[in-house]
């Protein structure tokens, strides 16, 4: 799993953790709290592979120049 991956995963994983969240306190439905709990803990996994990850370096190349005169 690569860094741009484990971030999109991980705002959807907030996005869900968020929506259960407010269900969960408005209507005080147990399975909305289980769903946040859930959520929190796959953002959580997230996070951690965002930060696990190496960011991308460029990688040295050399350049040679092929002009004749």
């Amino acid at each position: 799993m690569n860094r741009s991956i484990a971030l999109r995963t991980f705002f959807m994983f907030a996005l869900l953790t968020s929506f259960a969240a407010v269900i969960g306190w408005a209507s005080q439905v147990e399975i909305a709290e289980i769903l946040f709990l859930i959520g929190a803990s796959l953002s959580a996994l997230m996070l951690f592979f965002v930060w696990a990850n190496p960011a991308p370096a460029p990688i040295p190349v050399r350049v040679r120049n092929r002009r004749r005169m």
